[in-house]
């Protein structure tokens, strides 16, 4: 047995000015909606370009926000500090730069790194003397690549890995007392730890210097100590035994920083190179970094961001995967491709955030037991925080390039696309002719001035030098550094460089992307279709939207007489469009009822076929705009009247009426169109 039917007695019951109400609301939506609006394909292109645009706006948003806000400013500053101070003489210390023979380098790493960072005190928190708030953690390592002697040719530099005892004599008897005095044959002993995993990925990599490239994993090593006094001991002893001899090829110091103010690591490697004319070549590289921000340690500010960064990067897998998990065909497009790559970079940055604090927990663990001896080495954590910025940069083109693909809605972005569509071929052409150019004139002038000059030293900056003068920055590059070679040659060099590559080459490149910009924006004019822009699809889809965020605002336009009546309004406003009308047309050639003076062509049929079409749609819409007007206006005066004349609920009643209407309850709706 069914429930029988049961009437709601709290339904709201309407009446005739529910209706009216419900039908002035219709009428003004309709007002706004035109011929093009119907057209649903198009609708739902932009309804696609809209959930697109809103998914895509705010992961390009929260990542600007998390690159550019977020980042620590003072780390730049910390870096530039620490250099400045490493590599300049003071009162207590010898700069780096100043270094300039192997036998200075003793001096330097008791004057700068023992004086500087140590004291006798083992259980005293001592500081850098220039920082107070910068202490070293851990010891310096010193790591020194020794020459086998039998290079030959072209070929890279061989480093020895031979085991040697003091004075680097070689071992002919094993003493039983090495294991046991392990500190004073560790100099002359070769690394054999290669390390784990980490230490494979991120430490075995070469340096590329300026003789030569150094591997990070091979060498003789040996580490200072906290003490002062010990420290001066393991030096003597090193200077005693020459540990650093004529067949030192680089001495590597590295040590790690801590600034307690800033809460940031400064992880340093200074490079001595042994060049073959006799002097040495130094460069410190200060790598600042801040290690200790976990998720715990985050302000609200950063924990609010985090969390509004996960809750977008779920959207993005819902609004992928989803769809493919209906339509797996959907993988063959490119720009699925794109989104799956963006979602494996967000999870990877995001394993290597995580990653990185388990590993600094980690060495923080070791340092709290660390003994007098031990390197802590934060070499690993550093270049993962490099690792994974470098990831979040390409994670940032991807998502502007997939940024790119949703405003093709406009058409200044339809245009670039075509012309980068239509010009690829003949602009790849002229850039590998640009090459091959630019290639054969680096040679050129290395091959003449790279013995003279160090912006010509290579290949590399020869073309890097050519490239920054043929786009204009000719700051570092003067006239007299290209006449090596002699005057007239110069004059060559100078003027081949200043026309040949900076005008002529750079020109026709520009001049192909121009034309086939002017083609591509013709193409789009000869195809256009008439239909409405994605601007007036906003306007109608969220017209709700749009008005109250008027209001709130105060946006909302008032009608203004100025002085004037309602007709000398509409009047004026209708000469202003018909002049505006009139002027287009004129500046198109397109007003062939009145040829403009001195014109010779003449309208064709197409054109003016065209001319009337689109006039008869205008006429056709002002026509339609002006019943739904009239139907507008007349519900208006209707619900005046029944405010003004009826009763609460809005009847009209007269009295001529007899008591059999009474039972009516509304009056029919009437018909405005």
């Amino acid at each position: 047995m069914y429930r029988p039917y049961v009437p709601d007695g709290k339904a709201k019951r309407h009446n005739r000015m529910d209706y009216l109400n419900l039908r002035l609301r219709s009428l003004r939506s309709q007002l706004m909606i035109t011929a093009g609006h119907r057209n649903e394909e198009l609708n739902l292109k932009y309804r696609t370009i809209v959930r697109e645009l809103w998914v895509y706006g705010k992961l390009f948003l929260i990542h600007l926000f998390l690159n550019l806000a977020l980042v620590n400013r003072l780390l730049y500053y910390n870096g530039e500090s620490i250099t400045n101070l490493m590599m300049y003489n003071h009162t207590n210390s010898i700069g780096l730069s100043h270094v300039l023979f192997l036998h200075q380098l003793y001096p330097f790493i008791e004057q700068t790194l023992i004086n500087g960072f140590s004291s006798n005190d083992p259980h005293l928190v001592t500081h850098w003397n220039h920082v107070n708030s910068t202490k070293l953690l851990g010891v310096v390592r010193m790591r020194l690549l020794r020459d086998t002697g039998e290079q030959y040719g072209l070929k890279d530099p061989e480093y020895t890995e031979k085991q040697y005892t003091d004075g680097w004599s070689l071992p002919h008897i094993r003493e039983p007392y090495t294991d046991k005095y392990w500190s004073i044959f560790l100099p002359w002993l070769p690394m054999t730890q290669i390390g784990g995993f980490w230490e494979r990925c991120f430490l075995s990599v070469r340096q590329y210097g300026y003789y030569s490239s150094y591997p990070e994993l091979k060498g003789y090593v040996t580490t200072l100590r906290k003490k002062r006094d010990d420290s001066l001991k393991v030096l003597t002893y090193l200077h005693k035994n020459n540990w650093i001899d004529d067949r030192t090829a680089a001495v590597f110091l590295d040590f790690t920083l801590y600034n307690v103010d800033a809460n940031m690591f400064s992880v340093c490697s200074i490079r001595c190179e042994n060049l073959p004319f006799g002097i040495i070549r130094s460069s410190l590289n200060v790598n600042s970094v801040s290690l200790t921000e976990t998720v715990e340690t985050l302000p609200w500010v950063g924990m609010i961001c985090l969390l509004i960064y996960v809750l977008i990067w779920l959207e993005l897998g819902i609004t992928v995967i989803v769809p493919l998990w209906f339509e797996p065909k959907l993988l063959k497009r490119f720009w699925v491709k794109i989104d799956l790559l963006i979602l494996a970079l967000s999870i990877t940055v995001v394993t290597l955030m995580v990653l990185r604090e388990g590993i600094v927990s980690k060495l923080l663990a070791v340092l709290e037991v660390a003994s007098t001896h031990d390197f802590i080495d934060f070499r690993i954590p550093a270049r993962l925080t490099e690792f994974t910025v470098m990831l979040m940069g390409f994670l940032v083109c991807l998502v502007t390039l997939r940024l790119w693909k949703v405003m093709q809605f406009a058409s200044i972005f339809q245009i670039f696309t075509m012309t980068l569509a239509l010009a690829w071929k003949a602009l790849f052409s002229t850039a590998c002719v640009i090459c091959i150019f630019m290639m054969a004139f680096g040679i050129a002038t290395v091959s003449i001035n790279g013995n003279n000059n160090e912006h010509f030293r290579s290949l590399l900056h020869g073309m890097a030098t050519v490239m920054c003068f043929s786009f204009g920055f000719t700051s570092h590059v003067e006239p007299k550094e290209l006449f090596h070679g002699g005057i007239f040659m110069g004059l060559l060099i100078y003027g081949i460089m200043a026309f040949t590559v900076s005008i002529l080459l750079t020109n026709v490149f520009v001049s192909i992307l121009n034309n086939y910009f002017t083609a591509a924006k013709a193409i789009r004019d000869r195809n256009r279709t008439e239909q409405i822009t994605f601007w007036e699809f906003l306007r109608v889809e969220y017209a709700d939207i749009i008005r109250v965020t008027r209001e709130a605002f105060g946006c909302e336009k008032k009608y203004r007489r100025k002085k004037r009546t309602v007709a000398e309004n509409i009047q004026r406003k209708l000469d202003l469009q018909a002049a505006a009308v009139a002027s287009v047309r004129t500046k198109r050639g397109r007003s062939y009822r009145i040829p403009s003076k001195g014109r010779t062509g003449n309208v064709t049929d197409d054109q003016e076929e065209e001319y009337e079409r689109k006039a008869q749609a205008q006429q056709k819409a002002r026509i339609a705009r002006t019943y739904t007007i009239a139907a507008i206006l007349q519900t208006q005066m209707e619900i005046a009247e029944r405010k003004l004349f009826g009763d609460k609920e809005g009847n009209l009643r007269s009295g001529s009426e007899d008591e059999d209407d009474a039972g009516q309850e509304q009056n029919l709706p009437r018909q405005y169109v």
